[in-house]
């Protein structure tokens, strides 16, 4: 499946860059996100169903995260900035949804 290589690059590339740089607000995930894809229903969008995964990235970078019902839906939490996103399946929307 070489189709898919380019694909999976980006995929870790992003993945990479918000371990490199430790994004600590919403706006700043946002921009590194929007790179990978254009939003979906959400103000940002990142697949999940990898072994690496944006939640992953998001805890080597510092952020605090908190699971729902399932590993498609957990909040994120910035210790020093109380910024925070939500991710839905694959939507990442800024703020914690009740």
């Amino acid at each position: 499946m070489a189709y898919l290589d380019p694909y999976w690059e980006r995929y870790d590339r992003t993945l990479a860059r918000i371990r490199a740089e430790r994004p600590t607000t919403f706006a700043g995930v946002k921009l590194i996100l929007d790179v990978f894809s254009s939003k979906s229903s959400g103000d940002a969008f990142f697949p999940g169903g990898a072994d690496d995964t944006l939640a992953h990235a998001l805890a080597d970078a510092g952020w605090s995260i908190r699971f729902g019902d399932g590993d498609y839906v957990w909040v994120a939490t910035h210790p020093e900035t109380d910024a925070s996103l939500t991710y839905v399946e694959g939507d990442v929307y800024m703020g914690t949804l009740a």
